[in-house]
């Protein structure tokens, strides 16, 4: 849903019945939207609630209609909307900052709320200093944080009217491909991004010269007490909303959210807040499952909160089908087969091994069943929910192949001599990303009854077994890729 237009429709709605009595339903159903949404995002998009607006128009038109005309000022305020002189003059008096009878008398108004009008600027008002860029689609969050930047990318290049193809966007991310872990130790943070980069914004840095766009990527670095070391608050402010001014959302990597990554396209009072997305708001694990809506929403003190950016600067020419494919694969390979670590995490097979060993022989017998029993050393908490939802973690970076298995199948129809390695790579990957899945259809759950299963070595042996299997059909699918570069001349690890 483009909800800005949307917006523009309820404002338009309101206009034309603003001398009858409105209610949030009414209003909220001209923007085709549920009242509770609908308010929210309104005062998102117009920085005022729907009642302020409302009685900002009534009060301006009041106004209007005391200077121009001998009404008398009891007969205007029932008009609209008043049914006392007294509270039609509290309101028009802290409004205007004059009386009715000021206006009568002096035959001029001191202020105009004007209809707002909702493009890329918002115009009207009193004095809006808002921007907004009007086209960005409500992005889906399901938890899946491995392949989060991809959807991300795909609302940006929408809100810009440029066509994109995700299942290409995931596979040239290496989403759709990868695995990693951190060997000895059950944490958080091996499904993300840049746990696979070995230098900053190397996913994104990849994906986005594939696609053909040039970008600013900006590392903030602070020490130790949380000062700038490399830019400054006032950098930050400037670089976006000079990226929104520009019609390109900004691309974040931040701290203010259920994930690591957010996309901006607003602002306000000249970059004082920033306007974007919350996620999965309400989810609580082991209670809840991630919710898949996304609500807009402002935030202050908003820079402090950003430690890294990315800025869409100007398209640049892409090379050839043929050997954006041939680099992926060779991506996809080395990643696999890679046998050192990344920032102390294994990737590829390695991970994949590391993973099912500890799935297996992780001693769990002295450790709580629930987070809320367990001790925590060293920001670890010793329970068996707190690893299912980890081992939760590495399952979304396996279920994520599925992902790309469209724009493997294109390639077949391009790429006629490729097919044969292709189908079997394809069928691989379902297979192994099944694996994905294979927690539900064993039994285990976001409950107590589910955390005692997989605290038993029983039911983590059965998880073990079946992962062995996806492992072996996820090395089928590279040996075939690595092909595919034999034949095209291109040696492998």
């Amino acid at each position: 849903m483009y909800w800005i237009k949307e917006m523009q429709n309820a404002i338009g709605f309101i206009e034309d019945n603003l001398l009858e009595e409105l209610s949030i339903e009414a209003i909220a159903g001209s923007a085709n939207s549920s009242s509770a949404n609908f308010q929210k995002i309104f005062s998102i998009v117009t920085g005022m609630t729907v009642g302020d607006y409302i009685r900002a128009r009534r009060l301006s038109l009041a106004a209007q209609e005391l200077a121009a005309s001998d009404n008398k000022a009891l007969d205007i305020a029932v008009k609209y909307g008043y049914e006392t002189a007294a509270g039609f003059t509290k309101a028009f008096t802290r409004f205007h900052g004059v009386t009715p009878s000021d206006v009568m008398r002096q035959k001029s108004v001191m202020s105009f709320f004007a209809p707002l009008t909702i493009n890329i600027d918002i115009q009207g008002g009193l004095t809006m200093r808002r921007k907004l860029i009007p086209n960005l689609p409500e992005i889906v969050y399901d938890g899946n944080n491995a392949a989060f930047f991809t959807t991300l990318l795909e609302a940006t290049l929408q809100s810009m009217g440029e066509e994109c193809d995700k299942a290409k966007l995931t596979a040239l991310s290496g989403e759709g491909n990868r695995f990693c872990w951190t060997d000895g130790k059950w944490v958080f943070g091996n499904e993300l991004a840049e746990s696979i980069n070995e230098t900053p914004f190397e996913t994104q840095h990849r994906v986005l010269s594939a696609i053909g766009w040039n970008a600013k990527y900006i590392t903030v670095t602070r020490d130790k007490d949380g000062k700038y070391m490399n830019t400054d608050r006032l950098q930050i402010r400037q670089d976006f909303v000079n990226a929104i001014d520009s019609g390109f959302p900004v691309i974040a990597q931040v701290n203010m959210a259920d994930n690591d990554m957010n996309v901006f396209f607003g602002y306000e009072d000249d970059g004082e807040k920033i306007i974007g997305y919350e996620y999965n708001k309400g989810f609580e694990p082991g209670e809840s499952l991630p919710t898949d809506f996304s609500t807009p929403i402002t935030w202050d003190d908003w820079e402090s909160k950003i430690y890294g950016y990315i800025i869409l600067q100007s398209k640049i020419a892409t090379a050839s089908e043929k050997n954006t494919a041939l680099a992926l694969f060779r991506t996809i390979s080395d990643h696999a087969r890679k046998t050192s670590e990344i920032r102390g995490k294994k990737v590829g097979f390695a991970a994949w091994e590391s993973y099912l060993h500890h799935l297996e022989h992780d001693d769990f017998a002295n450790i709580a069943l629930l987070e809320t029993d367990a001790p925590t050393i060293d920001g670890i908490a010793y329970s068996a929910q707190h690893r299912f939802f980890i081992y939760c973690d590495g399952l979304t970076q396996i279920y994520a192949r599925k992902s790309a298995l469209p724009y493997y199948r294109s390639l077949t129809e391009k790429f006629p001599d490729w097919k044969g390695a292709l189908d079997i790579a394809i069928a691989a990957l379902d297979a192994c990303a099944d694996y994905g899945g294979f927690l539900w259809g064993a039994g285990f759950s976001f409950d107590e009854a589910g955390f005692e299963k997989f605290k038993s070595a029983e039911g983590r042996k059965i998880l073990a077994d079946e992962g062995h299997k996806a492992m072996q059909k996820d090395m089928e699918a590279v040996e075939q890729f690595e092909k595919i570069l034999e034949s095209e001349g291109i040696t492998t690890v």
